[in-house]
């Protein structure tokens, strides 16, 4: 019943912070002057906002009310990134950045309500050692990960790592294969050619909400 009433709860805020990020997106306040293309309308967000955070808030609710509030910051993060990054590929540094210590002390709480330490030091780890594999992909490959890619790997992984190490396996996994297939949709319908750079955020953040939603129990 908890749950049940979070899960109303994270939508209504949901629908009003759709609203904002609906108004802040059209105003193409993340552009610069060489993205040429009409600022799409967005309102998909007044859709995915309330629904997402609801589920995610639901969930998480479920498994600790401690750890709702870092993932619902996650969460209303990710939709805006997810929308930025379709747009203009880019995932701006002033949404990334700031959520890292944000969600870091709201995890910080968590382990404290759970009376479980153990978690911020897995936590830790996966961000060190998925943040060094990201980076090397970028020096090896920049035309396929971005920095920008890279830095959210790093918040995901702190994220993902608190819940567990099945959680970060299950969220690359998932965030490889979507991208994989999105990529290789967009070259079977001739969208993308082999050199196009495609957006590697929306797969590694919707990867890292299945990731999350697989998560039984803590």
């Amino acid at each position: 019943m908890v749950a049940v009433i979070a899960a109303i709860g994270f939508a209504a805020l949901g629908l009003l912070l759709g609203f904002g990020a609906r108004h802040e997106l059209t105003a193409g306040r993340w552009r610069r002057q060489t993205d040429i293309k009409p600022v799409p309308g967005f309102g998909w967000v007044l859709v995915i906002m309330p629904v997402v955070l609801a589920v995610i808030g639901h969930h998480t609710a479920r498994l600790s009310w401690w750890s709702t509030p870092a993932y619902a910051v996650l969460t209303v993060v990710g939709v805006v990134l997810t929308a930025v990054d379709a747009d203009v590929h880019r995932l701006p540094d002033r949404l990334t950045l700031p959520a890292m210590p944000i969600i870091a002390a709201l995890l910080l709480v968590a382990s404290y309500g759970v009376d479980d330490w153990s978690r911020l030091g897995r936590a830790s780890i996966s961000t060190v050692i998925v943040g060094v594999t990201f980076f090397v992909l970028v020096l090896a490959s920049p035309s396929g990960i971005g920095l920008g890619d890279a830095k959210l790997a790093v918040l995901l992984a702190g994220a993902l790592g608190w819940l567990g190490w099945t959680a970060v396996l299950a969220w690359l996994f998932y965030g490889f294969l979507l991208g994989g297939l999105w990529a290789l949709a967009l070259l079977i319908t001739r969208r993308a050619t082999r050199k196009t750079y495609i957006a590697f955020g929306p797969p590694l953040l919707i990867g890292a909400a299945l990731a999350i939603l697989n998560v039984s129990s803590l």
